[in-house]
């Protein structure tokens, strides 16, 4: 484990956006034998009930730009006061070059306002956050722009009942500046790096490289789309779809992740007590129990209410968490922990109390979006010289 605190860091301001189009459990109880009961068991025991999708020409970066346009106009910050761009995703714009650049250039950042991307999963924002303290910690930047986005719903089969009913999308825009008063932060990381494999999609990126203007390899992939393989649980999945070893994957954030955040609070000098909320990732209702049972003796207020009604949104879960708390609960000592692939865990310490955390807004398409005909379009006539 990896033990950080940072002292001057503020954050600021909170946005999250969500796509407006949901889907409730209910509406698909043709999955369940067309079963009422068999859905109402699903609800109670994993926490089902709806969650919001994006449509097939938006993408992570769409949800981002969104959110930091909700939180700039909200505040009315200087974009000029900005000084650098993060921006957490697994899904760029295109390989290369970083996605952040585009949102850079979207946003009308200032040319002296760094930005880069970073590849993170579900531990995204905490991990975001912590990237961004090191930056204002170190003097170097005064003001830290972090955007997540994410869209783990798009492309998953509805029929698809291990994933389809657990993600939502979304995106978030988080400010983080220098604080001249102490405004303490405490960070733990615990990387499990030998669960790789357990949660990867192996057939994205360079290390199954392919040409398809090659025939050969153009067959290999026609091929392998349509292989079935056949699941332990009996379902069948396409061969080339993410791979997840379900048990290794619960066993380390039943028995890794409370580690990581009790740990933490020890390390803190914290009583169960003085942690008015415990903001965990929102992998379902089953898991935030279960976490929370191992963690300060079981007694931290672990919420699931984003998961019902948002779904699991990865990157953005713990920020739908923090905006749908009770107004009067303390945002003082909020512990947050996310936990996903890599395999990793990160469990934060935050003071919020002076932070704006702004409603959950839906998500609406910046007018720069195009549809997949419309992108090959424009590309061609970029190619050509025409535009």
């Amino acid at each position: 484990m990896a033990f950080f605190q940072f002292k001057h860091v503020k954050i600021s301001a909170i946005s999250t956006v969500v796509p407006e189009n949901k889907i409730n459990i209910y509406d698909e109880v043709q999955y369940y034998d067309n079963s009422v009961k068999k859905v109402d068991r699903m609800r109670k025991m994993v926490g089902f009930f709806e969650r919001h999708v994006a449509d097939d020409t938006t993408t992570p970066s769409d949800l981002a730009y969104n959110a930091a346009q909700n939180l700039i106009n909200n505040l009315n910050i200087d974009k000029n006061s900005i000084d650098a761009l993060i921006f957490v995703v697994q899904q760029p714009d295109v390989v290369n070059p970083a996605t952040a650049y585009f949102l850079h250039d979207k946003l009308c950042l200032p040319d002296d306002c760094i930005a880069t991307d970073i590849n993170q999963g579900c531990v995204g924002w905490v991990y975001g956050l912590y990237m961004a303290s090191n930056l204002i910690e170190s003097g170097m930047h005064k003001k830290v722009l972090l955007l997540c986005g994410d869209t783990p719903s798009v492309e998953i089969n509805p029929a698809d009942r291990n994933s389809a009913p657990i993600f939502g999308d979304g995106g978030v825009a988080t400010l983080l500046e220098y604080s001249e008063n102490e405004i303490v932060s405490s960070y733990n990381i615990n990387t499990k790096s030998n669960g790789f494999e357990a949660l990867v999609s192996p057939f994205v990126g360079a290390r199954f490289r392919y040409d398809l203007s090659k025939e050969e390899d153009f067959e290999l992939m026609s091929k392998l789309r349509k292989e079935r393989i056949t699941l332990p649980t009996g379902n069948e999945q396409n061969l080339l779809s993410g791979y997840m070893d379900g048990i290794a994957v619960f066993d380390f954030t039943i028995k890794v992740v409370p580690q990581t955040i009790n740990a933490l609070i020890e390390k803190v000098g914290l009583q169960a007590s003085q942690i008015p909320v415990l903001c965990l990732h929102q992998a379902n209702k089953q898991i935030v129990q279960a976490v929370a049972q191992g963690v300060a003796g079981g007694g931290l207020y672990a919420p699931y209410k984003a998961f019902e009604n948002y779904g699991n949104n990865t990157m953005c879960s713990i920020p739908t968490t923090l905006a749908l708390l009770d107004k009067e609960i303390s945002r003082k000592n909020i512990c947050c922990c996310a936990f996903g692939n890599g395999l990793v865990s990160i469990a934060s310490i935050l003071d919020l109390s002076d932070t704006k955390i702004l409603d959950i807004q839906y998500f609406k398409k910046p007018s720069y979006v195009k549809t997949r005909d419309e992108y090959i379009e424009y590309w061609r006539k970029k190619i050509k010289g025409e535009n």
